[in-house]
């Protein structure tokens, strides 16, 4: 399966899970607060809709800038209903499957990152769209005690991302040095377990782990590890098993913050 179509999966798959979870809503249970800052699980479902809308519309280059265009996405559904709410989302949902389908026969047609707020490949705009579908997800999930789908393809897709940038933030915002080899371990239901390795010339790559004797080695839960990787929790709230280098171990768990 290729980029694109894992993306376009992840994609499909949240957004029918958030349909059939939204269908299930009580009005109090609508209102509940999520671990999103300042938004309620509403204001999680008007996101979703006002930014599924705007890719139906073509995901074109917005004319506000990318918090602007976030922030009035989820005012204009505010003191509207679930029921109109959800409508909306139902409505999108055999649209974006079209677009999808079509999307994926056009490939290498560039697409609009939002929060980079510039034009990228098109399967990079449709693998951060998965990851915010799910991310979104997830937030109802934990705001509903309904937890799931944590080894769904939007959560592959999550993975995939946060390993891509992790050379960069254990280099450039943990500061690791030379020689550093920083080992992760996640247990449950996405399992991993490699190194980040830095060698001479300071630039840091994912190898296998055993591929060099860590320096630094965090042991934690697929959970604990995407909640700190989505700004959802922070360190001193999960339970990690450090070993090696402590303190670089807790710097790069500190900035492991992906999400915008």
């Amino acid at each position: 399966m290729s980029a694109h179509d894992r993306a376009a999966a992840a994609c499909r798959h949240s957004l029918h899970a958030l349909a059939k979870i939204g269908d299930q809503l009580t009005d109090e249970q609508w209102a509940a607060s999520t671990d999103c800052p300042g938004w309620s699980v509403a204001d999680v479902y008007a996101h979703v809709v006002s930014l599924e809308q705007w890719m139906a519309d073509g995901g074109m280059p917005p004319d506000s800038p990318p918090q602007q265009l976030i922030d009035s996405g989820v005012e204009r559904w505010r003191g509207t209903t679930r029921g109109e709410v959800l409508a909306a989302l139902h409505e999108l949902l055999p649209v974006r499957e079209r677009q999808l389908t079509d999307e994926l026969r056009a490939a290498d047609a560039p697409g609009w990152w939002v929060w980079a707020n510039t034009a990228v490949p098109f399967a990079v705009q449709l693998s951060a769209r998965a990851f915010d579908l799910w991310v979104h997800e997830q937030d109802v999930r934990r705001a509903l005690r309904r937890p799931g789908n944590l080894g769904s393809p939007g959560a592959q897709n999550a993975r995939d991302l946060v390993l891509q940038a992790l050379p960069r933030i254990v280099v450039k915002k943990a500061g690791a040095p030379p020689g550093a080899a920083v080992r992760f371990t996640t247990l449950g239901e996405l399992p991993q377990d490699f190194t980040v390795y830095v060698d001479e010339h300071g630039r840091a790559s994912v190898v296998p782990s055993d591929s060099h004797r860590c320096t630094a080695h965090a042991t934690l839960s697929w959970e604990a590890y995407t909640l700190l990787a989505t700004g959802r929790s922070t360190r001193d709230r999960q339970q990690v098993w450090l070993t090696g280098d402590v303190a670089l171990a807790e710097s790069v768990l500190d900035h492991l913050n992906i999400a915008p």
